[in-house]
C-alpha cells in the first residue's frame, strides 16, 4: 500500500552544506508542496546546521501562515471558538451517540474556549508549539486523559478548516501529546466527593467487583440518599447496563413490568441493543416509582421537576451523588463502572458461559468479556481432545486377559 502524501506546506528530506557565496555559513535546502499541490522549493541560512534548518522550517511555516482560503463561515481569520462551533454542528450532522456530542460539548467549553488558545484564530492557534503549550496545561491542570481528547478535539477542528480550504495544513500530525508531571493537579490522586470526572479516575479500581455484603452496603445507602438513585444503583446492579445506557436510553416504554422484561437500547454496538430479564424485587422497585413518578419519558429521568418529568438527568451530577454513595459505604475506589463488572464477576461464578455474560453485558466480542473478568488462563483443554487414534494410548493386557 503507498505510503499516503504529506499534507501542504510539509518539508521533504532538508540537506544542508555550506553556504556557497559565505563559507562561515551553513545553507539548509528542502521543498514542500502549496495548497495546490505545486512543489516549491526553499532554502535558508545560519551559523549551524541546525540553525539552518530551523531558518527553513520558520519560511515554511510563514507560507503556510500566508496561504489565503476558506469562505465567509470559515478562513484563516475565523476565531477557534468559533470554529470548534462549525465543527460541532458538523458532528451533530453526524450518526453520533448524544453521550459523545455531550462529551464533544463538554471539551469545547471546558478547553477550547477557556484555554490559551481561546483567543486566537485559526491560524494562529495552527502552531505546534502553541498546541503542546496549551496541550501541558490542560494535562497538568485536569489529567493525562482531558489533555488527550482535547487534541481529538482540536485535531478534528483544524481538520475541518483544512478540508475547507481556511488552513493550508493542519499541523496535529506533528504535535505530541504530554503527560503529567508529578506534583502537578492532573497527577494527584483526588479525593471521592470533590473529584472531577476528567482527573483521570486514578482513584478507581477498575479490576475490583463488589462482594455481596459491599452491593448490600452501596445499595442501603443509596437508597437514603437525597439525589434519587437507589432506583438507579438496583438497575444498574441488577441488569449490568452501562449508566449512560440507564440514564439516557432506557424509556418506560422500554420496561414490560408484567413480562419482567427491559430492552436496554445500547450506546457501543448493534449488540448492545438487548432485552432482559428483571428480577421480581428490581420489578417491584421499578412498578413503585411508576406509581410515584409516572410513566413518561425516561425511567431514571428527572423527577424533582414536574415540568420536566423523564427528562434526561445531568450524568456528571449523578456520577457524583453516587461517589458520595460509594464513599458513604467505604467503597470508594468504586465507580459507575463498578455495577457492570460485579454483573460479570458474579456470573462467572456462578458457571455462567462467556457468550451469556457477553449477551447480559452488551458485548460484540466475548474475548472483550474475558479481558472484563480478567481471565488469563492458557488454553488447555485442546491437549486432551486433539488427539488422533494412534496418539492414544493402549491398555497393555494382564496375565493373556
Amino acid at each position: 500500500m503507498p505510503r499516503p502524501p504529506n499534507p501542504p506546506y510539509t518539508l521533504g528530506a532538508v540537506t544542508t552544506k555550506a553556504h556557497p557565496s559565505n563559507p562561515s555559513l551553513a545553507q539548509a535546502r528542502g521543498y514542500y508542496r502549496d495548497a495546490l499541490k505545486r512543489r516549491v522549493d526553499v532554502t535558508a541560512s545560519g551559523k549551524t546546521a541546525a540553525a539552518a534548518k530551523r531558518a527553513l522550517h520558520a519560511r515554511v511555516d510563514q507560507a503556510r501562515a500566508e496561504h489565503r482560503g476558506g469562505d465567509a463561515v470559515l478562513n484563516q481569520s475565523t476565531s477557534l471558538p468559533r470554529a470548534a462551533e462549525v465543527w460541532f454542528d458538523s458532528k451533530q450532522r453526524e450518526d453520533l451517540s448524544q453521550n459523545t456530542l455531550r462529551d464533544y460539548r463538554g471539551y469545547i467549553d471546558r478547553t477550547i474556549k477557556t484555554g490559551q488558545l481561546s483567543r486566537l484564530t485559526l491560524s494562529e492557534a495552527n502552531d505546534v508549539a502553541r498546541i503542546e503549550a496549551w496541550l501541558t496545561e490542560v494535562a497538568d491542570y485536569r489529567g493525562a486523559t482531558a489533555a488527550r481528547q482535547a487534541r481529538k478535539v482540536l485535531s478534528g477542528i483544524l481538520g475541518l478548516a483544512e478540508r475547507r480550504g481556511a488552513l493550508a495544513s493542519s499541523v496535529m500530525h506533528r504535535v505530541k501529546t504530554p503527560g503529567t508531571k508529578p506534583g502537578t493537579a492532573g497527577d494527584r490522586k483526588c479525593s471521592d466527593t470533590d473529584c472531577d470526572h476528567e482527573c483521570g479516575k486514578r482513584h478507581l479500581d477498575t479490576a475490583r467487583a463488589f462482594t455481596r455484603a459491599e452491593a448490600q452496603r452501596v445499595q442501603e445507602v443509596a437508597d437514603r440518599a437525597a439525589a434519587d438513585v437507589g432506583d438507579l444503583a438496583a438497575f444498574l446492579l441488577g441488569t449490568g447496563a452501562r449508566i449512560s445506557e440507564a440514564l439516557h436510553h432506557t424509556a418506560w416504554n422500554d420496561v414490560d413490568l408484567e413480562s419482567r422484561t427491559v430492552r436496554v437500547r445500547g450506546t457501543k454496538t448493534s449488540e448492545a441493543d438487548r432485552t432482559l430479564v428483571m428480577s421480581k424485587p428490581l420489578t417491584e422497585r421499578l412498578r413503585h416509582r411508576a406509581g410515584l413518578h409516572g410513566q413518561t419519558g425516561l425511567v431514571f429521568g428527572i423527577t424533582y421537576f414536574t415540568t420536566k418529568a423523564g427528562q434526561p438527568r445531568d450524568r456528571n451530577n449523578v456520577s457524583k451523588a453516587l461517589r458520595r454513595v460509594f464513599k458513604a459505604a467505604e467503597v470508594p475506589w468504586a465507580g459507575t463502572h463498578t455495577f457492570r463488572r460485579t454483573v460479570a464477576s458474579w456470573l462467572d461464578e456462578a458457571g455462567a458461559p462467556l457468550a451469556e455474560i457477553a449477551n447480559q453485558l452488551g458485548h460484540a466480542d466475548i474475548n472483550v468479556t474475558a479481558r472484563y473478568l480478567g481471565r488469563r488462563t492458557a488454553p488447555s483443554r485442546a491437549a486432551d481432545i486433539m488427539l488422533l487414534p494412534s496418539d492414544k494410548p493402549t491398555l497393555s493386557l494382564v496375565g493373556g486377559e
